[in-house]
């Protein structure tokens, strides 16, 4: 069986990472993804997104300018499908930034009291089985893979 490559290209707003999320639903259901797998991909797919949004194009350009711009932020998504495990690539042209050395937010309070923001990146941890970073001629490359459960009377041949 060999891999299946989604890929597609979204503006860097927060209606592209609507459109993001539901294309990713889409490739999911093309792949026959189970429903874990398909909420732990679209829960990092919307955090790295939106962090991108959030922050990618801070220092280059503010909100009422990005869209006249000549080269608008830009996220691109790919999903590649293996028997065992899913691959989501997440690149954008926005400014760097190395989303694994990104410290982690200790939570030392009853989750009603913790303040929003900042949980993100470990969420993405805990959900991906493995998160990479690269910086890239023109912006970041995150790559994350993920278990791909075999359907129940599946086996695996190897």
């Amino acid at each position: 069986m060999s891999a299946a490559r989604h890929s597609a290209s979204f503006p860097g707003t927060i209606e592209g990472a609507t459109d993001a999320s539901v294309w990713l639903r889409d490739v999911s259901a093309r792949e026959d993804l189970a429903s874990d797998l398909t909420f732990a991909l679209e829960l990092c797919l919307e955090e790295l997104f939106t962090n991108v949004v959030r922050h990618g194009g801070s220092g280059q350009w503010d909100e009422a300018v990005r869209s006249d711009l000549p080269n608008p932020l830009q996220v691109a998504v790919t999903v590649v499908a293996e028997r065992d495990l899913v691959f989501l690539v997440i690149e954008d042209n926005g400014l760097p930034f190395d989303v694994t050395t990104a410290p982690a937010r200790p939570i030392e309070a009853p989750l009603e009291e913790v303040t929003p923001g900042g949980l993100g990146l470990q969420l993405v941890r805990s959900f991906s089985r493995d998160l990479s970073y690269e910086a890239v001629p023109g912006g970041n490359r995150v790559r994350l893979s993920f278990e791909r459960p075999q359907m129940e009377g599946t086996k695996a041949v190897g």
